[in-house]
């Protein structure tokens, strides 16, 4: 994976934009949002760990928990709220960190034509001339993965949480959470294992830093 030269870009800044200032909290507040979903990943993808045993061939506890039956119930409790928030923590900063860096790329590229109401990724990429930037952003925008981590913060915001279930897997071996299938503006998502679902939140993640190593390019050519 591409590395973000965050020192880089802000050096530039500083020596050549007047709002240095404003630029800088933005650059800023992406790295501590990467910082905020690499901590809610971890979360998310441990937080079942000290109640499933992939060692029982028969899951003959997890089933006990399903059934409120477990000598351990309050432990399978206390995880399955911890999955819950660490996923809904890594979803919403993975497309938060790309609302702030249409910002980003607004005031270092557009001069801030973009109005602050209407500044998302879709509207700066259009407002973009051609560029490896314009096309990665524009990829990203029309990606799978994309839509989907968009789809499930906007439901989960404004409508309800999506069904985070644990299931214990007799035909289908894996024994964990899943996230429940869900719709949103006419397209219907499927259900996905965390595992699936928090290796397409982190490809969503990922690509900000593809994102941003194209950013550093443009900038430092047509400063140079």
């Amino acid at each position: 994976m591409l590395q973000w030269n965050l020192k880089e870009l802000r050096e530039y800044i500083r020596a050549e934009r007047a709002n240095s200032d404003e630029l800088i909290q933005i650059l800023r507040s992406i790295d501590r949002y990467i910082q905020i979903f690499m901590f809610h990943l971890e979360g998310a993808r441990d937080a079942m760990d000290e109640v499933i045993d992939p060692t029982d061939e028969h899951q003959v506890e997890a089933v006990k928990m399903v059934f409120g039956a477990s000598a351990h119930q309050e432990r399978y409790y206390f995880a399955k709220v911890a999955s819950e928030a660490h996923v809904l923590g890594a979803a919403h900063s993975a497309r938060a960190m790309f609302d702030v860096f249409a910002f980003l790329v607004n005031g270092l590229l557009l001069n801030g034509a973009v109005c602050e109401s209407r500044c998302n990724l879709q509207v700066v990429a259009k407002k973009l001339p051609p560029s490896p930037l314009k096309r990665e952003l524009d990829g990203l925008a029309n990606s799978y993965w994309f839509g989907f981590v968009s789809a499930f913060v906007n439901v989960a915001k404004h409508r309800m949480l999506v069904d985070h279930s644990f299931r214990v897997g007799f035909k289908d071996p894996h024994t964990g959470i899943r996230i429940g299938s869900f719709e949103y503006k006419g397209q219907r998502y499927p259900q996905y294992r965390v595992s699936e679902f928090l290796e397409g939140v982190l490809e969503v993640k990922n690509k900000v830093v593809d994102c941003g190593d194209l950013l550093n390019k443009h900038v430092v050519k047509y400063s140079a």
